[in-house]
């Protein structure tokens, strides 16, 4: 679905194909709004955030709005031992801008990856990545990774050789009376803890040094801008539901009450049905000794 796809949706449920009634900017915001509510009951968008780093001797991370590292593309072209600075364009007043360090190939004569120093917060959008300070430099080819509108942290792992390991999670008052106890244990992390209210996570033991993490994310869509947008990120049979709750608030913003109340039982009902068609169908190795494992507490 595209985003002339959904304006036609919504035109024709308010009776509105002409256009007369409603903008084509006015729909455009209307979707967006309605495709930010599916996300929130579904939490069906979903990304996966790789090359990020850790902080060396930190222990809290922002869940939203920070730069968590760099996916370096083309590491460009040095002549040791020159070794670039790593620039991070500014957030939005208000915010803390994120600092990194480049970390070179075996040879340095390339940039491998980067560490982070500070992810930074307040970040709305991804900035440019520039690499000054070598001959040639890195090239524009190096992507910022942005915890860009997280709503929930599923999993975390770190990367360290070519051992992938996933995070221990737990409840952040557990974590914090068994975990947090020891205030000088350092090292590979082993567990992590949310407390989304504050907008941060806790990694424990605390980061002796720069590892790779990735995060598995639950996250709120991209806005549609164009008409030949494409919904990639919602996608069929949740986006059946987008057209009913945009549909909804047009009827709102019309203050035709008791028809935004019946587009919203529409957009309940399917909502439901649609949740009922996504039992898991899936089994993760019907090998697997579950009780056997839980026995031995892993």
């Amino acid at each position: 679905m595209n985003l002339a796809g959904y304006i036609t949706q919504v035109q024709e449920l308010v009776h509105d194909s002409a256009g007369i009634d409603y903008t084509t900017q006015e729909l455009t915001n209307f979707i967006n709004n309605a495709r930010q509510r599916v996300a929130l009951d579904f939490h069906c968008v979903r990304q996966l955030y790789i090359d990020l780093s850790t902080i060396v001797a930190q222990e809290v991370y922002p869940i939203t709005s920070g730069i968590a590292g760099v996916e370096v593309v083309t590491g460009g072209t040095y002549v040791p031992p020159a070794i670039p600075t790593v620039t991070f364009d500014p957030p939005p007043a208000g915010g803390i801008q994120a600092t990194g360090i480049a970390v070179m190939n075996s040879t340095n004569t390339a940039v491998a990856s980067v560490g982070m120093t500070n992810w930074g917060l307040g970040y709305t959008a991804i900035p440019n990545v520039v690499f000054s300070g070598g001959a040639p430099a890195a090239t524009g080819n190096c992507n910022a990774q942005a915890l860009l509108q997280v709503l929930d942290i599923l999993s975390i792992s770190f990367i360290f050789g070519v051992q992938r390991t996933m995070l221990q999670w737990k409840p952040f008052t557990l974590f914090q009376a068994v975990f947090r106890a020891n205030l000088n244990n350092v090292g590979q992390p082993a567990a992590w803890s949310n407390l989304t209210e504050s907008n941060q996570f806790y990694i424990y033991p605390i980061p002796d040094q720069n590892y790779e993490l990735e995060i598995d994310a639950i996250t709120l869509p991209n806005f549609l801008v164009n008409p030949t947008d494409a919904d990639l990120q919602i996608m069929y049979p949740m986006a059946d539901c987008v057209q009913f709750y945009a549909s909804h608030l047009a009827l709102l913003k019309a203050q035709n009450f008791e028809q935004a109340e019946y587009m919203h039982k529409k957009y309940k009902a399917r909502q439901m049905e649609v949740q009922l068609t996504r039992q898991s169908r899936r089994i993760s190795n019907p090998y697997q000794t579950f009780w056997r494992r839980l026995q031995r507490g892993f």
